[in-house]
């Protein structure tokens, strides 16, 4: 956690153009909510904008971290830190701007849509603005030996023959690389627009026609986007950007290393369900016949026992950990103490575990998530 949440504090691009945007938009006065905030650089930038308070809310304990930084720099009384996720926060007070950024590599996937659609209509004063505004994808047709080593070591010869067949769990994942220029065998497409001011639907389908620019192999599709923080402010993860931030690039790969041509055309169809985490894509290859079809679905290794948790007309029954989870909550009245509370579980539910040292471990788990 600490080493992802450095690149982001170390970003100067990424900083910088925050700071831009905030200094557009943020009026002296005004109260900012900070959705996902980590390590609250970007309160930060807001607090030293002018504005009278920043409400920082994050599920980690990366909110240590910030509330820590904030006491050295002297704000505390201007933050208030919420650790939590926001879905469940109960806003104290409305605020002039809405700022997050959990924009990933492909725009879309890392959960930026619901996070920010939830904070519009539960947090965001209705004059209120949102930092980033809006997302625009692009895509391109990709070469990357490095993406393909990662699924062909599965069909080599010295991995066991039995194992070949996890190379199409590898077709179906999403990778995410830094790619150079050189890896595009042709310029992008704009694959769609994400507006965060307005209502999305649950289920995105995009299309695009890709060009090669040069005879080449093909091994997937490179995706990126397009940011716009504030009017005239737009940040990117480009590999044909000079000021790109330091944030890795999508690749969807495809079932084989596929020769293409330059001038020839090919048709991909990128299909994304965000509050699953799903995507999907295909690539067609009109000069040739062939296609391509894959998505994260068919990459997930789901066994029976996930497929049946799935299935709605299902009758839940308390697992092993439910039914411990259920024995330690049943004690938490208000007046015996955790000490108190384990030994209760240790002397009725130590069959529960294998082991009493496991029912201690689960205990302190559950009393630490599910208390206050």
């Amino acid at each position: 956690m600490l080493d992802e949440h450095s690149v982001y504090v170390s970003d100067l691009v990424r900083l910088n153009l925050f700071r831009s945007a905030i200094e557009k938009v943020l009026e002296p006065g005004d109260v900012v909510v900070d959705v996902g905030c980590g390590s609250g650089v970007l309160g930060l930038i807001c607090l030293q904008a002018g504005a009278a308070r920043v409400i920082g809310i994050d599920s980690t304990a990366m909110v240590e971290v910030a509330r820590e930084s904030f006491r050295r720099a002297g704000l505390l009384g201007r933050i208030e830190l919420i650790r939590g996720p926001s879905f469940r926060v109960e806003p104290s007070i409305r605020a002039d701007i809405v700022i997050c950024d959990h924009v990933g590599c492909f725009g879309f996937d890392y959960g930026v849509i619901e996070l920010l659609k939830d904070a519009r209509e539960r947090f965001l004063k209705p004059s209120g603005i949102i930092v980033p505004s809006r997302i625009r994808l692009m895509l391109g047709a990709a070469h990357s030996e490095e993406a393909w080593k990662k699924i062909d070591i599965w069909r080599r010869e010295q991995v066991p023959s039995e194992y070949n067949w996890v190379a199409t769990l590898g077709v179906n994942t999403k990778q995410l690389l830094g790619l150079s220029r050189e890896a595009l065998l042709g310029p992008p497409r704009e694959l769609g627009v994400i507006d965060f001011g307005t209502a999305n639907p649950e289920f995105f389908s995009w299309t695009a026609e890709l060009v090669p620019e040069r005879n080449g192999v093909m091994h997937g599709l490179a995706g990126w986007f397009e940011c716009e923080l504030a009017e005239g402010v737009w940040m990117t993860n480009s590999p044909l950007s000079d000021q790109a931030i330091a944030r890795e690039q999508a690749f969807l790969p495809i079932g084989e290393a596929t020769p293409v041509e330059a001038g020839e055309r090919i048709k991909a169809t990128v299909m994304a369900r965000p509050s699953d985490n799903m995507i999907a894509w295909s690539v067609e290859l009109p000069r040739t016949g062939r296609r391509f079809s894959h998505s994260t679905w068919q990459g997930d290794m789901l066994g029976a026992a996930d497929l049946r948790l799935a299935n709605p007309d299902r009758t839940p029954r308390l697992s092993r950990t439910g039914r411990t989870r259920a024995a330690v909550l049943s004690y938490c009245d208000g007046r015996r103490t955790a000490k108190e509370i384990e030994e209760l579980v240790l002397s009725e539910h130590a069959d529960l575990f294998p082991t009493r040292l496991e029912v201690s471990r689960f205990v302190g788990g559950a009393l630490a998530r599910d208390t206050e």
